[in-house]
């Protein structure tokens, strides 16, 4: 295939004026520390590269600042601690105020590291690998001496164009970028990953029967809407829509959009974003794109719903997603146009400086440093699962291009690019993929709820269940504009880990780990999205069992350790339909280190001893229709189980160094009717403060069992009277706090309460309806 080694160097990327070298820099020989590795080490915790002991001191940060407009490479370090320091872009002169207003001056220290390693070649060979200068820093030492051990605070590159003053290779060195997007070169990518990064990126192989059915796209060389044709290419837009109306697919205007020139004749009612998406498209050579708002008919329930339902197949069957991300949460100017592509739309320019005759550039941070918190991009509910459903995304930011796939990310500004898929990439730099799939060398491994969706079942249980709780943890904290979205936005992720998990899932609920999942805590106050009613349970369009129905961020796996140590069933599951019928549920808890039971633990005899007659008639699962397990809100989680009324007295339990993982929760004492400690349980503040009643009872439900609780527990934190209850694994019981409703119940909270206790209560044995 073509190759993009040769490039036009005559680019109008500015470079600045060579200067001469200060005292301290003209002793430094830079062609050396891109030679090899030089003064570096690899934190044995994170993995991360930073500066060895031996690291080079180049001085005080303040006076480099002061000499950067004299000496050509501290110019360089001051640019590149402006573009990288904290992810955040400064200017030199409000650095330099901050260095001198500073009361710990902070001293700079120089080292060389290994950006990129091809693994298909030896270590010895100087082709293997790349290398780039490291500045790294350290606060409040003194002028003589002291470690470079705080942290790196800036990075610098060599272009490839002198790339052979070091080693006879250009791969992985820097690159001069256009002053707007190459296609050519993001052509490139696509067909890099295509060819070489097999079954990766490109399988398993969809077949017919996996595309998306019925779907609309945009042909952007009619300019109109049509059906996609059987077997056609397409390219999706994900982005976020402006507050104010935009045009939009809608029975009244859909039979006008199919005419040859529609969005022509629409074109000034479009935003910029998708004007500009529906030209790069045509620019790239592809004739077809979707686009939601103009592909879903959004007063069609019937199709809209449809659509929803397959958003896995729209994303995982594009042949690329473009992400425009612009490092703002206004939700007009975030769709203000593509960057890198529209001039009009505001770039940070890519700083090179001539040092000792070679050309240094400031490399632009992972792209996970510019999609961030602070693109409005990055805070969507919505947007969250694109990324994930994504096969490869075109990333358009303020600083560059990124193409990231399941193996790579490539972008402008770095040579990446190469055929073979076991390279080592530096953490940190901007050809670092954290979310890649593991390459044969081991060196990447799949980071859970980040950036990709395995299709492959995973082998263990512990591997489920830590995908499913991150990805629920990561997405509760992302903004919907409607609070009834929360499980449709979640769809097409529920559909993957369907396969995956090999279970199915009732309202976002793996029916298979349903006692890990129920262990959820709501942990913030901040609302998801606006309501019509505020409430501790402020989505009654959802089952209160559910964490959709929770209108905030939610914790998983911190208090309950669901995936360190053991989650054990303690009783039998089941969902009561509206029809009055109930399905038998298949939950199976998870193995603990420690087998069970353990020392004075009691088999609590709840699983198969419901009486009959108690429960609806139960219905064969393959006689239920599969819209049941989303779309019936009536239907009820029930379980055959021992309740207990204990109280609340309103003692705040000591959470010791893990308080701050809930700064929106009260750490509550739960007390038997002898006014003895017997647990402890998380509840809103919010709740607390409005409806908690220290002298009433309230009634708990028996739940689960745990192993262990709370991760990382101080050593004098407790969760019950240790003077009278035996401290053991699997004491602690689960507990659901509900509030009784008549015949149902809804959830309040979760806790847990030692084992001795409860059995020393007064506990009857129910039938529970959750609604």
């Amino acid at each position: 295939m073509a190759s993009k080694d040769e490039v036009n160097d005559s680019r109008d990327t500015p470079v600045s004026q060579a200067l001469g070298l200060c005292t301290v820099c003209s002793t430094i020989d830079l062609a050396e520390y891109f030679r090899a590795e030089r003064d570096d080490r690899i934190d044995r915790a994170t993995g991360w590269i930073e500066a060895a002991s031996t690291a080079k001191r180049l001085g005080f940060l303040r006076d480099i600042c002061l000499k950067a407009h004299e000496c050509s490479f501290c110019q360089i370090i001051v640019q590149s601690i402006c573009t990288t320091y904290l992810r955040k872009e400064t200017t030199p002169e409000a650095l330099l105020e901050r260095e001198q207003a500073a009361t710990q001056p902070r001293e700079c220290w120089l080292y060389s590291y290994c950006s990129a390693k091809n693994d298909r070649i030896e270590d010895g060979d100087p082709n293997s690998k790349a290398i780039r200068i490291g500045i790294a820093y350290r606060a409040g030492v003194s002028a003589s001496g002291g470690r470079a051990v705080d942290g790196q605070i800036g990075d610098i590159q060599l272009l490839h164009e002198d790339s052979m003053r070091v080693r006879n290779s250009r791969a992985f060195f820097g690159r001069r970028m256009d002053p707007t997007l190459d296609l050519d070169l993001v052509a490139y990518w696509l067909n890099l990953c295509r060819i070489y990064h097999g079954v990766r990126c490109n399988g398993p192989s969809l077949s017919s029967g996996d595309e998306p059915k019925d779907l609309l796209v945009i042909d952007v060389k009619r300019k109109c809407i049509t059906k996609l044709p059987a077997g056609a290419r397409y390219l999706v837009l994900s982005y976020c829509w402006p507050t104010r109306e935009m045009f939009r697919a809608l029975l009244a205007n859909v039979d006008e959009l199919f005419r040859p020139g529609a969005l022509s004749n629409r074109w000034d009612e479009l935003p910029a974003v998708i004007q500009d998406t529906i030209n790069l498209t045509f620019d790239f050579g592809e004739t077809y794109l979707w686009v939601d708002a103009l592909c879903i008919v959004q007063d069609d329930q019937a199709q809209k719903y449809a659509q929803i339902a397959q958003m896995d197949r729209v994303y995982t069957s594009a042949l690329m997603t473009i992400v425009p991300v612009l490092r703002t949460l206004d939700p007009d100017k975030a769709c203000s146009g593509l960057p890198r592509y529209n001039p009009k739309v505001k770039t940070r320019g890519q700083k090179i400086s001539v040092v000792q005759g070679m050309h240094l550039a400031v490399p632009f941070e992972a792209v996970f440093g510019v999609v961030d918190g602070n693109a409005r991009w990055s805070t969507r509910a919505w947007t969250y699962q694109e990324c994930l459903l994504s096969r490869r995304i075109l990333f358009l930011t303020e600083s560059q291009a990124y193409f990231q796939c399941r193996h790579s990310i490539f972008c402008e500004d770095c040579r990446g690019e190469i055929d073979s898929t076991d390279v080592y990439f530096a953490p940190g730099t901007s050809v670092w993929n954290p979310g890649a799939l593991e390459t044969s060398s081991g060196r990447l491994t799949l980071g859970f709820g980040t950036l990709h969706l395995p299709r492959e079942a995973y082998a263990t249980d512990e591997r489920a269940i830590l995908a499913y709780l991150n990805y629920v943890q990561d997405y509760s904290v992302r903004q919907l504009t409607q609070a009834s979205d929360a499980l449709n936005a979640f769809r097409g992720i529920q559909n993957v880990l369907c396969d995956t998990m090999q279970t199915s899932f009732w309202h976002g609920m793996p029916e298979k780990y349903l006692d890990n999942a129920l262990l959820f805590i709501p942990y913030s106050h901040r609302p998801r999205a606006k309501q019509s009613q505020e409430d501790y349970i402020p989505n009654p369009g959802f089952p209160s069992w559910t964490w959709a129905a929770w209108n905030c961020a939610v914790d998983n796996g911190q208090y309950f350790l669901c995936t360190s140590h053991g989650i054990r069933r303690e009783v039998d599951w089941f969902i009561i339909c509206e029809d009055d019928y109930a399905i038998a549920l298949e939950s199976k808890g998870r193995s603990g280190m420690i087998r069970f039971p353990h020392a004075d633990n009691k088999e609590l005899g709840m699983l198969g001893s419901i009486p009959s007659g108690v429960l609806p008639p139960l219905r064969n699962r393959t006689s239920v229709s599969a819209d049941v397990q989303i779309t019936d809100s009536h239907a009820l989680l029930s379980c055959w189980t021992m309740a207990l009324d204990l109280y609340l007295p309103g003692r705040a339990v000591p959470l010791g160094s893990q308080g701050k993982r809930w700064p929106a929760s009260e750490h509550l004492a739960i007390c038997d009717g002898q006014g003895r400690w017997i647990g402890s349980i998380l509840l809103n503040k919010l709740w607390v403060q409005d409806h908690l009643d220290k002298t009433r009872p309230y009634r708990f439900i028996l739940i689960s069992r745990s192993e262990d609780i709370l991760m990382f527990r101080d050593h004098d934190v407790s969760l019950y009277d240790t003077g009278l209850f035996e401290s053991r694994p699997w004491c602690f019981l689960n507990v659901m706090m509900v509030d009784v409703l008549g015949s149902t119940a809804q959830k309040l909270g979760i806790g847990a309460v030692h084992e001795d206790a409860w059995l020393q209560g007064d506990t009857t044995r129910m039938l529970v309806k959750l609604e």
